[in-house]
């Protein structure tokens, strides 16, 4: 019947429980009997975040009874990025978990083996031995492009088919959890918040990606999810699946990744040795995601 094909080379109705559900609501569930656990030692602020937890088991939910047999794009499209829209709730949850795992943040540690390493802190020497607002500019750019990155890479897949884009958003998703967990159990709150005046994200030197970057990250960086840098781990596991999935966007993939490395550090982002781990992360989740969800033949 005219009308009556499922978008984006959908064959099958979505169902209750796609794999991106299933991370999730694993992930809330993970999360909420630390976060009880908070609330019940006295800490309102474990008892709200318990409350984000159980919203987005409830809202996920919803999403999949409101789209599992949709023909619709809106419902389709909202099923496969739901999980990307809760990013940002599970990360500043990360603040709220640390302190029941570890009572002060390891910055210490990571400022005394980089001392080891270069005999100064990158993240303070570094834009202090190259003042250029140029180069600032260039690194503002290469940061901000990294949050563009979800949107960009599963709507170019989205464009090419479902199925296409669920697998890169499903191994983008478990990246992010990867990193989040580390965040908890292993916090360092980032060169920004541990160097004075520690106020955070700063508005850099540049011309106009320094202001746009700063818009994003002014008030959005929480004390604590620095190591390993999700930002590297990230941008890595979708430039290296891009290679398979995308080859036309892979070398702006590459490109802006490469940039990020000497990025996250210059901008104070970042403690020098975050980079590596970022790098490590990334690899890990690539291989790991590659040997579970198995990409599509190049046409």
């Amino acid at each position: 019947m005219p009308g009556s094909e499922r978008p984006f080379k959908l064959t099958a109705p979505l169902g209750l429980w796609r794999p991106l559900d299933i991370w999730v609501a694993g992930y809330a569930l993970a999360t909420l009997p630390l976060l009880l656990y908070g609330a019940w030692r006295g800490r309102p602020d474990c008892a709200a975040q318990a409350g984000v937890s159980l919203a987005v088991l409830a809202g996920s939910r919803l999403l999949a009874l409101w789209s599992r047999d949709t023909r619709r794009i809106l419902p389709t499209v909202l099923r496969l990025f739901g999980a990307p829209i809760i990013y940002l709730c599970f990360y500043r949850q990360v603040a709220t978990l640390w302190p029941l795992f570890r009572s002060a943040p390891l910055d210490p540690l990571l400022v005394r083996a980089e001392f080891r390493i270069w005999g100064c802190q990158p993240s303070l020497a570094f834009r202090a031995a190259l003042p250029s607002r140029a180069l600032s500019e260039l690194f503002c750019f290469a940061y901000l492009a990294y949050y563009f990155f979800t949107p960009v890479v599963g709507l170019t897949a989205l464009a090419r088919s479902y199925a296409a884009a669920e697998r890169m958003v499903l191994a983008a998703t478990g990246t992010f959890f990867l990193c989040y967990a580390l965040f908890w159990m292993l916090p360092t709150v980032a060169p920004h918040f541990w160097f004075p005046p520690g106020a955070g994200p700063v508005l850099y030197d540049g011309y106009v990606f320094n202001h746009l970057l700063f818009f994003f990250t002014g008030s959005g960086e929480i004390r604590g999810g620095a190591w390993p840098s999700s930002h590297i781990a990230v941008a890595l596991l979708y430039t290296l699946w891009a290679r398979i999935e995308l080859p036309t966007l892979f070398p702006y993939l590459a490109a802006v990744t490469a940039l990020m490395l000497p990025a996250v550090v210059y901008l104070g982002a970042h403690y020098s040795v975050d980079v590596p781990a970022g790098l490590a992360a990334g690899l890990l989740a690539y291989a790991v995601s590659r040997a579970l969800i198995r990409p599509a033949p190049r046409p």
